[in-house]
């Protein structure tokens, strides 16, 4: 078991730069363009992600063999996250979404509804934590408990509202004609566009997997993903039966594509926040206490 923990981290460290060392011979000897540094960048984020998190698996395994720091399944959602991400920003996914809406519209629905909840569910920061020693961890502990109002935050359910908040501003902003296309037009600007979508959407679902834990109800959960829901059905109404070009980067487009664009952020988004608020549902009925 040692020896295995001990060549995660190498074995993920191989395949991931495979994977980088593909995508850049792939570009050849072609000249750079503007957004092959976000490219760069995300590659950067991934790799160091999964070495991370490989190390501090492996160093968990290791001083408890066999005793898994986490549930497995939560390590298979860190992966799949991992996966998720890298085919929504590193394959031909990115590239076509510079020409197709729905398909730009797609890759937003992979880093939102699927990335996103995985990571929330993976508690990723507990394997990430034992990268670091033990005294430098209790240091940031420290330095994360005195933050003012931290203590506050973690139990309380403004913290989650605050975070639903976020998700609502982030996505209703990048989805205004002006904001998206000077997103398009400026590979720093889109590259800031997923991250906040990204992180937004991740303490979101966070909120909403560990409702019922401390700060955040069943019943609240089934209010704040409904909200989210209703929200991106009306914005994906109003993308779906305009009768012309929202966005200028899409302007020679057809309708089609748009309205396309529009019935994927209403109707497979619906659904997913539909589920979950089912899920949260659920738990609050099974916790509720019989009478009799």
């Amino acid at each position: 078991m040692r020896r295995l923990a001990a060549l995660a981290p190498v074995w993920c460290g191989v395949s991931w730069t495979s994977l980088a060392s593909a995508h850049l011979v792939a570009g050849g000897a072609a000249p750079q363009e503007p957004g092959e540094w976000s490219d760069r960048l995300v590659e950067t984020i991934l790799i160091v992600s999964v070495l991370a998190y490989s190390v501090g698996l492996a160093r968990a395994l290791a001083r408890s063999p066999g005793r898994w720091p986490v549930a497995k399944w939560r390590v298979a959602c860190f992966f799949g996250a991992i996966t998720v991400l890298a085919l929504a920003l590193l394959s031909p996914i990115d590239e076509l979404a510079d020409v197709f809406f729905a398909v730009h519209m797609g890759q937003h629905l992979l880093l939102m509804l699927v990335a996103a909840p995985l990571l929330a569910v993976s508690d990723a920061h507990l394997i990430f934590l034992r990268f670091l020693p033990l005294a430098s961890r209790r240091r940031f502990g420290l330095a994360v408990s005195h933050i003012p109002g931290m203590k506050q935050a973690s139990h309380m359910p403004v913290a989650a509202w605050l975070a639903c908040g976020a998700l609502v501003v982030v996505l209703g902003f990048w989805h205004i004609p002006a904001a998206y296309d000077w997103a398009l037009s400026h590979p720093w600007g889109h590259a800031l566009e997923h991250l906040t979508l990204v992180i937004t959407a991740i303490a979101f679902w966070r909120m909403i997997v560990t409702s019922g834990r401390r700060r955040l109800s069943p019943g609240m959960a089934v209010m704040m993903a409904s909200l989210v829901g209703l929200q991106g059905a009306f914005m994906g109404a109003i993308i779906s039966f305009a009768q012309h070009p929202l966005y200028a980067a899409y302007a020679g487009n057809s309708l089609n594509d748009q309205a396309l664009a529009g019935v994927m952020m209403c109707i497979p988004a619906s659904l997913i926040y539909l589920l979950s608020s089912i899920w949260a549902l659920a738990r609050m009925l099974q916790n509720k206490p019989a009478r009799g």
